[in-house]
Parts: structure tokens; C-alpha cells; sequence
């Protein structure tokens, strides 16, 4: 396989440590995940989901989604990870997998859900490190897939808005305008409460359509400061977009552009190095659930 050598901020610091499933009765699988054993918690849980009596236990599918989420994580920071076990080259994918089965199972029972939603939540963070690549290297339609599958596992207005930025810079203008009078019309009558963890993903899909606006073959200037200064309006103190209406101003501005601020809260700065996916992929792929 390729190699992905990337520096982006990706290892979460903005989120709380999480203990436990909030409702578990697993109480073995719950002490690992408690103790940081994301390992044991992915082995216990995989050999668990293997017995009948476990196959649909909504508590089992969280425990290994969150524990591969971890793992992913540690393998970004420390790559040998992957020598000794190749197989967690795709620990996000079981990540988002595994999340949505768990969701499946708790549907009408709606005993872990929306309860453990902030477990859902940091899974679709870690996922910025596919888009962040996908995006980096011209790869715009995969980085969208993946917001696509994201959006299985955790949904909000912010990641909703980056899906409308990606399909926009992917040409789907009947997409991207769906989500963006959707998303606009939210925020302008109220922005809905509990969504700051994720608000960095609206910061940098207002950054994304601005430079993409400006670096057309025929840049859309007009289009470029409107779409900044509405992005303004939600981050007023945002120095990006502050930049990107300068850079709009004068072409030649050579001042280098800022970090997205909310993302550099959010998640810590490192250099990674991991086995890359097959590029050739389908992007419409999905894992099946049986």
C-alpha cells in the first residue's frame, strides 16, 4: 500500500475523556474502555458480537465502534502500531461501521441513543483526517464520501454545511444549494445549542469554498467575499476568513493564511504516517451491515 505522509490536526483535546456507555450492563467491557485498554475492549467486544445472544446488543456495537475510533487515533501518533497489527489500517472504517449498527440495534429501543451521542460525535470527528487528505490532494468527491459516511454515524448542521461545500467543489450546485439554504436559514433564525464541538467543520467549509472560488481557472470574486462574509457573520473573529477577504481584495497579498482557530482548538497539530487507501476505490462503496 501507498504511504500518506500528512501533517494536520487530528488527535481530539477539545473533548472530555468518556469513562463508560452511559446505560452499560457490560460491565467487563466497560472497565477497559474506562482503563484506556482500547485494544482489549475491541478484542472482548469483536469475540463478543460472534454469539448469538450478543449479535444485536446495541451497547457491544458502541463499545467496538468507540474502542476502533481510539484505536485509529493511537495509530496516527504512533505508527508501529500498524506494523504489529496491519489489520487496524482500517480501524476508522470499523469505527463508522460499527457505529451505525449500533444505532440499527438501538432504534426502537432507544436505550443508548441519543444518550451516548457525544460518543457518535467524537467518532465523526476523528474522520476530518480522511477529508483533510481527500481534500489536500485534490480528491474532492472521495473527501465528500467520506462526510457521507460520517453523516451515518453523527450529523449537525456543521458537518451537514462541509457536505455542501464539498458537493458545491465537487460540481453538484443542485446539492450544495439544498444545504446551503438549509444551513443559512437555520443560523440566521437561531443556531441550534450543543453543536460547538463540530463548529470547526463549518469554519473550514467556509475556508474551502473561498479558496476554491478564488483559485478557479475564471476566479467568482463576488461570489468569493459573499460566501466570506457570510461566514463572517456566524465567526465574526475568525482572522481565516478575515484573510481570505483581504486575499480577495489584493491577489498578491503575501501574508501567510491562519490556522482555522476553531479546529486548532479542537484537535492537536502532529505529523502521521499511515498505509494509504486504494485511491481507485468506489466512493459510493458502502459496507454492508450483513
Amino acid at each position: 500500500m501507498k504511504k500518506i505522509v500528512f501533517v494536520l490536526f487530528i488527535v481530539i483535546v477539545g473533548l472530555p475523556a468518556l469513562a463508560q456507555v452511559k446505560g452499560s450492563v457490560h460491565t467487563k467491557l466497560a472497565k477497559y474502555y474506562a482503563n484506556e485498554q482500547w485494544e482489549d475492549c475491541a478484542f472482548k467486544a469483536d469475540r463478543m458480537i460472534l454469539q448469538e445472544k450478543y449479535r444485536n446488543d446495541a451497547e457491544v456495537y458502541l463499545y467496538l465502534a468507540a474502542s476502533y475510533n481510539k484505536i485509529f487515533l493511537m495509530g496516527l501518533e504512533d505508527s508501529t502500531l500498524l506494523m504489529k497489527v496491519p489489520e487496524y489500517a482500517d480501524a476508522y472504517k470499523l469505527a463508522l461501521k460499527y457505529s451505525v449498527y449500533a444505532k440499527k440495534r438501538d432504534r426502537k429501543a432507544g436505550f443508548y441513543f441519543p444518550e451516548n451521542n457525544d460518543m457518535l460525535e467524537e467518532i465523526a470527528i476523528s474522520g476530518i483526517y480522511y477529508v483533510d487528505h481527500y481534500v489536500a490532494i485534490g480528491k474532492v468527491p472521495k473527501a465528500n464520501s467520506y462526510v457521507r459516511k460520517i453523516m451515518k454515524t453523527h450529523t449537525d448542521l456543521n458537518v451537514y454545511f462541509l457536505h455542501g461545500v464539498l458537493s458545491a467543489m465537487s460540481a453538484d450546485p443542485e446539492t450544495a444549494k439544498v444545504v446551503f439554504d438549509s444551513v443559512f436559514n437555520t443560523m440566521d433564525a437561531q443556531k441550534p445549542s450543543g453543536i460547538e464541538n463540530t463548529d470547526f467543520m463549518m469554519l473550514e467549509g467556509f475556508g474551502l469554498y473561498a479558496d476554491y472560488l478564488i483559485n478557479l481557472e475564471q476566479p467568482m470574486l463576488d461570489s468569493a467575499k459573499s460566501i466570506t462574509n457570510r461566514g463572517l457573520k456566524y465567526f465574526p473573529e475568525s482572522e481565516m476568513l478575515k484573510w481570505h477577504l483581504a486575499k480577495i481584495d489584493n491577489p498578491e497579498l503575501a501574508t501567510e493564511k491562519p490556522h482555522n482557530e476553531l479546529k486548532a482548538k479542537m484537535l492537536k497539530e502532529i505529523a502521521i504516517k499511515l498505509p494509504g487507501e486504494n485511491d481507485d476505490e468506489d466512493d459510493e462503496n458502502e459496507d454492508d451491515e450483513e
